[in-house]
């Protein structure tokens, strides 16, 4: 670490190599697209190298990048939210193409619902419910406490429900 905050590449890549798959994972976690994961990963190692020289390590370095990759993440489920689309559900008479688009559009009801939650209890809640992350992994991930972690989910779980409460 010391090495490459004093300019060393080769330290660098070390260190890019060692979590470029748990700072993509990540990415992926959030965006649900694998390429625009990869370009995440590759835009927070980036940023993480600018501010190498600042890193006071407070944090371990893998919690940092995770940091800067899900802000990232989640600015870019911002931006994409904000523009229109222009898909149209499919629509069948078949009773299983029903089925189908039933579990979809409760499916999307669940990611809008995530998406309204604020990045602080999202991110928490989806580490748990779509990754199946422990609490304490959760903690660890986050630097928080873990009371802080059952609060955020817990939290969470209720604004998601309440969201969903048409689709029960």
């Amino acid at each position: 670490m010391e090495r490459a905050q004093s300019g060393d590449i080769g330290a660098f890549e070390v260190l890019v190599v060692r979590h470029q798959a748990f700072i993509t994972a990540t990415a992926v976690r959030v965006v649900r697209n694998q390429a625009t994961a990869e370009d995440i990963a590759q835009e927070a190692f980036f940023r993480a190298w600018r501010a190498l020289p600042e890193f006071r390590g407070d944090a371990q370095f893998r919690s940092w990048v995770y940091r800067i990759a899900t802000n990232l993440a989640l600015n870019h489920i911002e931006r994409s939210r904000e523009l229109p689309t222009e898909e149209m559900p499919e629509t069948s008479t078949n009773p299983t193409a029903e089925d189908s688009a039933m579990e979809h559009a409760i499916s999307d009801a669940w990611e809008v619902a995530i998406g309204q939650l604020a990045p602080e209890l999202r991110e928490p809640y989806v580490m748990r419910e779509r990754d199946g992350a422990s609490y304490e992994q959760i903690a660890a991930e986050l630097g928080v406490p873990l009371n802080t972690v059952r609060t955020r989910i817990h939290r969470a779980r209720r604004r998601v429900g309440d969201s969903m409460e048409a689709w029960r």
